[in-house]
């Protein structure tokens, strides 16, 4: 996915200046906080490369009920949600090598596009 929207996205343009943080390529940096509800969890977030994923825009309504305001879901407790998918995908990723017929690891069968830091 980040190859895409990087490398990618600047090869179908035909910009080989375009795409790579190398010397003497121009680079647009962005920061991101992965302990933040939207980014939950870290685990090769579609967030990291779309920056609007997970973020509600304005006030918006479902059935005459207020679902968002001052750009945040009011039905939902996003950091706790934050917390149970993310001890979800704690216990999803040490399954895998029982529920994989090679008896790989999450890391083997889906390596990371990115490291993650600490």
């Amino acid at each position: 996915m980040f190859h895409a929207a990087t490398v990618g996205g600047a090869t179908a343009l035909s910009r080989d200046d375009l795409g790579r943080l190398t010397a003497g390529k121009t680079a647009d940096l962005v920061l991101v906080d992965l302990t933040v509800p939207q980014m939950v969890p870290a685990r090769d977030s579609p967030a990291l490369v779309h920056p609007s994923c997970g973020r509600p825009r304005g006030a918006r309504g479902v059935d005459g009920r207020q679902v968002v305001a001052d750009v945040r879901v009011t039905t939902l407790d996003q950091a706790d949600a934050g917390r149970r998918l993310a001890k979800a995908q704690r216990r999803m990723l040490e399954m895998a090598p029982q529920r994989d017929y090679r008896g790989r690891g999450a890391d083997r069968i889906s390596p990371l596009s990115l490291p993650l830091g600490d």
